[in-house]
Formats: C-alpha cells, sequence, structure tokens
C-alpha cells in the first residue's frame, strides 16, 4: 500500500501539498499539470486515503480517482433561462458527467467577465458559448485541457464540437427554394464579439446573405436584426408589418426568436402558414406545440454536450492532438410553412427517422 510519502518522492512535492491535492483543497495553489501527475502517481501506486481502507469508496485498484469537471458558460443564469438551446447542451454534459461519475463544477458569467480562478483544481473544463482567443487564454492558465461547445476559437490547439451553420442554412433555403418560395426574409441578430466575431446568431445571419446572393434573390427590406429573443422577434414583426415589408417567408434566427414572431403574427391579424410561413432554428422542446407546430431545424444540442464530454475524457486520458467534431442538423417540417409540392424522398426519410 503506498504512502503520502512515497508519492511526493516520486513526483517531487512535499508530503503536505501531496496530501492537499488527494483530499481535493480547492484554496492549494499548484499547477493543472502538478496536480494531475500527483493523481496518476497515487493511482499507479494504488494509494487508498487512511479513512476508506475497509470501505467501499474511494480509490482502489482498477478504480481512478473522480474527476472533477468545470463548466464556464459564456451566459449569465438569466440569459441561459432564455434559451433553451444553451440548457439542452449543459443538460447533455451534465447527464454525461453522471454516467463518467466526474464531479461537475459550474461557473456562469458574472458581471461581463468570467471568474476563472474559482475553477481551480479542476481536470478539464467544458466551455459553452461564444469566446475569443483572449478569453480561452485566460482560462488555459487555470487548466490546460479544455472543449469548447459552439464555437471553436484556437482550434488548432484545443478541442470544439460545433455545428456546421452554413449547412444548416442550405437545408432551409433548398427547401424553401423547391417549395416555390422566392420573397425569403430573415429576422434574428448578428452580434458581435471584440475579437471573435463568429457568434451564431451572425453566422446564421452571413449564410443566409451570401446563399439568397448567390441565387440573385436577396433583398434588405426582408432582413431585420436585432438580438435573438421572443422580446426582439415579436417587435422585428411588429416593425416589418407596419413598413409593409413582409416577404413570403421568414426564416428567425432561432425559435425563441419565432415564438415572439408567432405573436405579432397573431396580434397583427394574420395567419400561419395562410398568409406567411415560418421557420425556426434549434427545434427547442416547445417548438411541436405551438399553434401551428413549427417547421425547424434539430440541432442535436444535448448529444453535443455529450460529445463534448468524451471530446474531454480523450483528452485526459490520453490524446493530444487536437479534434473538432461538427454535428449535423437536419430539418423538421411541421405546419407553420406552407407546402406547395410533396417534400423530396431524402426529407420524408429524414422525417420519419425523428419521429420514431
Amino acid at each position: 500500500m503506498a504512502t503520502l510519502k512515497e508519492i511526493a518522492e516520486q513526483t517531487g512535492v512535499s508530503i503536505a501539498t501531496v496530501s492537499r491535492v488527494l483530499n481535493y483543497d480547492e484554496t492549494l495553489s499548484v499547477s493543472p499539470d502538478k496536480r494531475k501527475l500527483i493523481l496518476e502517481v497515487a493511482e499507479q501506486l494504488d494509494y487508498v486515503p487512511p479513512g476508506r481502507k475497509n470501505g467501499t469508496s474511494g480509490s482502489r485498484k482498477g478504480r481512478k480517482p473522480r474527476r472533477r469537471i468545470g463548466l464556464i458558460h459564456f451566459l449569465s443564469v438569466e440569459e441561459e433561462l432564455d434559451d433553451p438551446y444553451y440548457i439542452s447542451i449543459r443538460i447533455g454534459i451534465e447527464r454525461k458527467c453522471r454516467e463518467c461519475g466526474y464531479e461537475l463544477i459550474l461557473l456562469y458569467k458574472r458581471d461581463d467577465s468570467y471568474h476563472a480562478e474559482e475553477l481551480r483544481n479542476v481536470d478539464g473544463l467544458i466551455a459553452i458559448g461564444k469566446f475569443s482567443r483572449s478569453d480561452i487564454y485566460s482560462i488555459r492558465q487555470h487548466c490546460r485541457d479544455i472543449v469548447v461547445v459552439d464555437s471553436s476559437p484556437c482550434e488548432e490547439e484545443i478541442d470544439s464540437v460545433v455545428v456546421e451553420v452554413d449547412q444548416t442554412m442550405t437545408h432551409i433555403l433548398d427547401f424553401a427554394l423547391d417549395q416555390g418560395f422566392r420573397r425569403i426574409g430573415f429576422f434574428g441578430g448578428f452580434e458581435k464579439y471584440a475579437e471573435y466575431r463568429t457568434y451564431l446568431g451572425e453566422k446564421r445571419y452571413t449564410a443566409y446573405v451570401e446563399y439568397m446572393k448567390e441565387k440573385g434573390l436577396f433583398d434588405e427590406r426582408y432582413v431585420f436584426l436585432e438580438t435573438l429573443s421572443a422580446k426582439s422577434g415579436y417587435h422585428l414583426f411588429k416593425e416589418a408589418w407596419q413598413k409593409g415589408n413582409l416577404p413570403e417567408l421568414i426564416i428567425a434566427g432561432n425559435d425563441t426568436t419565432a415564438l415572439g414572431i408567432m405573436k405579432a403574427v397573431y396580434e397583427a391579424g394574420l395567419k400561419i402558414p395562410e398568409d406567411i410561413s415560418l421557420i425556426g432554428i434549434n427545434d427547442i422542446p416547445t417548438a411541436q406545440y405551438t399553434f401551428p407546430p413549427l417547421t425547424t431545424v434539430k440541432l442535436y444540442s444535448e448529444f453535443m454536450g455529450e460529445t463534448a464530454v468524451e471530446l474531454l475524457t480523450e483528452r485526459l486520458e490520453y490524446r493530444r492532438i487536437p479534434k473538432k467534431v461538427t454535428i449535423p442538423s437536419h430539418l423538421v417540417i411541421r405546419g407553420s410553412c406552407r407546402l406547395t409540392k410533396p417534400v423530396s424522398a431524402c426529407l420524408e426519410n429524414i422525417q420519419a427517422f425523428i419521429n420514431r
């Protein structure tokens, strides 16, 4: 049976430091690499804490010390509550961490900053949302092994899980043109970040613009931009209605924005899809229960979170080369979009798969 002294000798630190690391003392100032080394040596030597030698928990031969995973969110608690997409990603992470037996430490954005120092002594980090290079470099001062979900900054150095936004918009617009729509609008957001201008809202907008210009169909009268929220969707439609600039089909930046548009359409005395068609993005849980049910693009957000945990596990155990995983999306056809002809066999097959 290994002792603290043996671990200290092999790792080049004091017995007190070994003890504090093995007891997950968050006040201890020690580098992540050194902490990881101590845990690895303890595992190799089959170290068992004195109070657990006769118990059923703790370190035993063949069992690794319980990992502590940090989860840092680019949104505040209040902002996340308004976006089911990000809630779903977090739920996927939490579920997978429970399955793996990981301890998860959650940190939200506060006062427009990340208090990353609160994530001391974690084995790895998962970051949800949009982060600049400077954000990542700051976070990596506290932990080297990071996976980012929903963006891919520094992809030559760290792992990421993303959705192919251009492909998502192509799915929508190919379908819309196939159904005969030509006056197609975009109601969404184009958020900007000082250093990292690839926010999901902006990418959806630019993908829409590039596609429509390529087809010779872009008309800025049908573009209304604010933020991605139900409140914005409501105000944007009101603005378009007052200006008389209503397209045949509105693509909402996300489903939450689409819900606000639906309310404004109803108040204007119009009907969906008879007077105007609507397509969202994300396929949040409430999308199938709106009236009419919302046609949208399904993003597998919980799976994105689960994949992030799997990537981080690989990093912690053996992999050193960064990996970027792109999760596909699928169009879910419901009642909010007028159909002028049958959908393609490919879309029918996808729909059948999703509805199983």
